[in-house]
């Protein structure tokens, strides 16, 4: 599909895909990072996992800086054995001492991949926000910086 959006002038950074065509379309790609606005358009047939059960285990026992050296490779392991997986409770990944561009990370573990999330916050214009300015887990990532990232729309 990738190719359709280039003929048709369209750019295949942060790609808004209507929500039928998404149904309809999903099997297509071959990867990309897909976000869905509820829990219940997310494809039924693959594989979920709890980032934040998942991680939370896998980051108790480390230091700070060791869980902000080693959340990537952490990642890259959880989706691993996948070619298509639905991550959820991804709001662990949000927490400031870990420093991590969310969208750039989960970006970089679709290669070869299909994941899909819900966004726990809110998109406008573009950009993908988490809570509010004042608070230290704020996040705003502009998704127009990736590639294969697709905006799901009711």
């Amino acid at each position: 599909l990738g190719d359709v959006y280039k003929r048709q002038g369209l750019s295949t950074m942060a790609t808004t895909l209507k929500r039928l065509d998404f149904r309809q379309h999903y099997a297509d790609y071959g990867q990309g990072l897909f976000i869905v606005s509820a829990e219940k358009r997310l494809p039924k047939d693959q594989a979920t996992l709890n980032v934040g059960q998942k991680l939370g285990g896998a980051l108790a026992p480390l230091s700070i800086a060791e869980r902000k050296d080693r959340i990537a490779s952490l990642m890259a392991e959880m989706v691993a054995p996948n070619s298509a997986v639905t991550l959820t409770h991804i709001e662990v990944l949000f927490t400031p001492y870990l420093d991590l561009d969310v969208i750039g990370a989960l970006a970089s573990l679709c290669r070869n991949r299909k994941i899909c999330i819900v966004w726990p916050g809110y998109i406008s214009n573009g950009k993908a926000y988490y809570s509010e300015h004042s608070v230290p887990e704020y996040y705003e990532g502009d998704l127009s910086l990736f590639q294969e990232t697709y905006i799901i729309n009711d």
